[in-house]
């Protein structure tokens, strides 16, 4: 359920996504959850009401407000894993071709995959944000510059010095901009129990719960998005002026400022009137009436991202919903990799989804350039192993594999001449039941830097991996828990 953090004393061999009680345990016991003057998180008895209370949210309000929502949701997940459940252990036939024609980067491409039932590109412009030296500077500009509107949505708003620091400026900004904040509740509560890596500033002292310390003696509005089924909300999306849009891989808190290697983009043009359009109707999910507040329609949200700016090209919103069956990331990915002819460089925290390994062992048989990088994973060690499993599987076709020497959170992916980035993580959970966000593109450009900035540079510091590396007496029960998570 905590898309990373890392937790030193936690040495559980199962992930941390489904198993809500082993967090709680964990945090019980262990010195990173002190009550020290300087602590950068909760306490035992802080993080023990907090997490209870999260867990009571999820398992009784969210049903209570939102019943059929969440019945049609249980129901959903549970088709779901079932089929994943046979799909990844009765062997399937071998790795079907594209059903687009054309190679990736093409407009033949493009225009087979709106073909096939992805949405529409429409215009608009891309700017890599790398690391959190580029983003949270970003940020500040746009919650300067913001007019009209600031909408944020966020999976983990921590509660370190960094998180603080940040909820002071949006809330001093509230009190001129009328303000929205989603927070994912499972996300934003188990974060707080989780230590970072570095210290905070001598004397710090983590806010038991970052939600009420936004809301205190503030104009901001904020809902939690609750999760009946552990099924999170994983996306990260930042609105200003419905003109301007941060999008990618980075929440807000100590991590993602300065210790992990990660990646956001600032989207502008009509691209970022679907990207408006997306938040509001979070938000009215998100609605303390629940199923209720969705008997009235939603007030017509005007189109506010002008004409498109100069040198734009077509962006793609990629959405993963499992109640609305929405699949996009994965569809657009595989098709992705089964029509490339020379390269396909991923950069992503986790490469479990059996799907895309199929999809890429297919590549690997045409001959084409495939290269992965992953992190070594602080945390969840069940998934850690997994990832070596498929690194294992990739090697011995002919891939290349890459260890990036510290925690990339990287979710970043290139084939031909065509791209895609944002929140998705290729795992099952990602590709297949969390909500997900993700853009495409084939500017030429844009991809160069892409393909500079993040995968040449990486390739270069990172341990490139042998097959013995990848060796693990776990790794078919790695493989098999990966399936579902």
């Amino acid at each position: 359920m905590r898309e990373g953090r890392e937790a030193e004393s936690m040495k559980t061999l199962f992930p941390p996504r489904l198993l809500i009680l082993l967090e709680l345990i964990a945090c019980l016991t262990t010195l990173s959850c002190s009550n020290r003057p300087d602590t950068q998180v909760n306490g035992p008895l802080v993080s023990t009401v907090q997490i209870g209370a999260m867990a009571s949210r999820g398992a009784i309000l969210a049903k209570v407000r939102s019943p059929i929502t969440s019945t049609r949701m249980g129901l959903a997940m549970l088709a779901e894993r079932t089929e994943e459940l046979f799909r990844g252990n009765i062997p399937f036939p071998l790795e079907p071709g594209p059903r687009t024609a054309g190679l990736p980067g093409s407009e033949e491409f493009s225009a087979g995959l709106t073909r096939i039932g992805l949405p529409a590109p429409e215009l608009g412009t891309v700017e890599i944000l790398l690391d959190g030296k580029e983003f949270f500077p970003a940020l500040e500009e746009e919650l300067r510059l913001a007019r009209e509107s600031i909408d944020l949505q966020l999976y983990i708003w921590d509660n370190d010095d960094i998180s603080v620091a940040y909820a002071d400026m949006v809330k001093q900004r509230a009190t001129a901009i009328p303000t929205r904040i989603l927070l994912d509740d499972i996300g934003s509560t188990i974060s707080a129990s989780l230590k970072p890596t570095t210290p905070g500033p001598p004397g710090f002292r983590a806010v038991p719960d970052i939600t009420t310390y936004l809301r205190r003696d503030s104009e901001l509005q904020l809902r939690r998005i609750l999760d009946p089924w552990a099924i999170i909300d994983h996306c990260k999306l930042l609105v200003f002026d419905g003109k301007t849009a941060l999008l990618g891989g980075i929440n807000i808190g100590r991590e993602y400022y300065s210790e992990w290697h990660d990646l956001m983009v600032r989207v502008k043009g009509p691209v970022v009137n679907q990207l408006q359009d997306e938040f509001n109707k979070k938000w009215r999910t998100a609605h303390p009436l629940g199923d209720l507040a969705l008997l009235f329609p939603p007030p017509a949200s005007p189109a506010r991202a002008g004409l498109p700016p100069s040198r734009s090209f077509p962006v793609r919103i990629l959405r993963t919903n499992l109640l609305e069956g929405r699949r996009e990331p994965l569809t657009a990915i595989l098709e992705a990799i089964r029509a490339s002819r020379s390269r396909i460089w991923i950069e992503n925290e986790y490469i479990t989804s059996d799907r895309i390994l199929d999809a890429l062992l297919g590549a690997c048989r045409r001959n084409v350039d495939v290269r992965v990088i992953i992190p070594k994973l602080p945390f969840e060690e069940i998934m850690d192993i997994a990832n070596h499993q498929a690194a294992g599987e990739l090697l011995r076709a002919g891939a290349k594999v890459y260890r990036y020497p510290g925690m990339t959170h990287m979710k970043a992916a290139i084939c031909d001449g065509w791209a895609t980035v944002g929140a998705t993580n290729f795992d099952t959970h990602s590709l297949q039941v969390s909500h997900e966000l993700n853009i495409s593109f084939n500017d030429p450009g844009t991809i160069e830097t892409l393909a500079r900035r993040v995968f040449k540079a990486d390739f270069a510091v990172s341990k490139s991996l042998t097959i013995e590396d990848t060796r693990h007496w776990l790794n078919p029960i790695a493989e098999t828990l990966a399936d579902q998570l």
